[in-house]
């Protein structure tokens, strides 16, 4: 039987950590023998590892910051869309404990797993790497840069890491696989992986977990008013991140607002939404859980992900699959989740009069809500389940090894 082990910085702290844990727990579920090994481990479970307590413990929380200390030559330090990945990892005895067939690497920026250990490992065991951004096949950022102007210093250590892949991409090839389409496009246009493997393999959800609570319980035990239409947004950053867009959000509530239109709005993540004017705003803080995360969705009569760009983002999957309709921008790989005027709304990006006459018309009509929910679970169902997804990955992982899941 084939054996997976899965790095990752953290194992429930950003999106990308989250499906990364998603993946390893419903791959055990499907029988398929599987470890998760972090640098900085935020669950309970005992069945992921982790350094525990003492020397280790501190050093790995210190890692991080360790990693981004030479950053503040460049002007970046606080730049959290940038890692430097220098610090070097002399610690993988985890490999030898394990013993995989195959290494699967999800988001292992942090100070976790530098650039140049991969051609140490890549030498023992193939690799997959799901790209949760666009930091393995760019330089220094995770994302492009938008509307900022680095300088010298900062271009010029860009380039030199990503030479620094090219190089050691070259003699390990290890497998991409990206959540989204879009994301897929964007690492064969870019100059450090154009020639290598790619394979769009989306997050699978657990919609056993994620489904349609009674909307009266979910707002009762979140204690939210019974009466009142309600918005959804959640967002790991809150509403701090100007990827996530919620100041095109905030905009589209006014406009709401100045139509007549009567609601509220939920949050969930950290930071503070800000001032709403007369929408009010209720804050359900960080969601440690996802039966909780359920009970949010359902709460809720439409989600909105206002996003300028991103992946496969697990809100919007997590949404459909409560059965709610989701209001976006046709970004990234947000297409990917929605369908257009069945399952939710694609608006052009960047486009706040759009966003509010969308969300308006779904407050507007219980009917066009129930319908577009419908699609919505059922979309999630047929792409993203993980009776649909995991069969998925345990044949690539079969492939990857080049035999037989019996032989492998």
């Amino acid at each position: 039987m084939t054996k997976v082990l899965h790095l990752s910085t953290f194992d429930r702290i950003n999106g990308a950590s989250i499906a990364a844990y998603r993946l390893h727990s419903g791959l055990l579920e499907a029988g398929v023998d599987s470890a998760m090994w972090v640098q900085n481990k935020v669950t309970s479970d005992s069945e992921i590892q982790g350094p525990g307590r003492g020397v280790a413990k501190y050093w790995s929380l210190l890692r991080p910051w360790m990693d981004r200390f030479p950053l503040l030559a460049a002007g970046a330090f606080g730049d959290m869309m940038t890692s430097a990945s220098w610090l070097p990892r002399w610690q993988t005895s985890v490999l030898e404990s394990e013993r995989p067939d195959v290494l699967h690497l999800h988001w292992v920026q942090g100070g976790f797993i530098p650039v140049g250990l991969l051609r140490k490992l890549g030498a023992k065991i193939p690799i997959v790497w799901t790209f949760h951004d666009e930091w393995p096949f760019s330089g220094l950022r995770h994302y492009p840069h938008t509307n900022e102007n680095p300088g010298r210093l900062y271009r010029r250590w860009d380039r030199k890491l990503q030479l620094k892949k090219q190089r050691v991409y070259g003699k390990v090839e290890p497998l991409a696989i990206t959540p989204s389409a879009w994301m897929a496009q964007r690492a064969r246009d870019s100059v450090v992986w154009k020639d290598l493997r790619t394979e769009v393999l989306p997050n699978p959800i657990d919609t056993g977990v994620f489904h349609d609570v009674d909307p009266s319980i979910a707002r009762r035990l979140l204690k939210l008013p019974p009466d009142l239409p309600l918005v959804l947004f959640g967002s790991e950053a809150g509403a701090g991140d100007p990827r996530k867009g919620f100041d095109l959000l905030r905009y589209a509530c006014r406009k709401l607002t100045d139509q007549g239109k009567r609601f509220g709005l939920v949050c969930f993540g950290n930071g503070s939404p800000g001032d709403l004017g007369a929408v009010p705003c209720f804050s359900l803080g960080w969601i440690h859980d996802d039966a909780s995360l359920a009970l949010a969705y359902s709460a809720a009569d439409v989600v909105t992900l206002p996003s300028r760009m991103d992946n496969l983002p697990n809100t919007g999957v997590e949404a459909s699959a409560c059965g709610r309709p989701v209001v976006s921008f046709r970004v990234g790989g947000i297409p990917d989740i929605i369908s257009d005027g069945e399952s939710g709304y694609l608006c052009e990006p960047e486009s706040g009069d759009e966003l509010a006459d969308r969300i308006g018309r779904l407050l507007d009509d219980s009917n066009l809500r129930r319908l577009m929910g419908s699609a919505a679970r059922k979309r999630a169902e047929e792409h993203f389940s993980n009776e649909v997804v995991i069969p998925r990955f345990a044949k690539m992982y079969e492939t990857v090894c080049g035999n037989s899941v019996e032989d492998c």
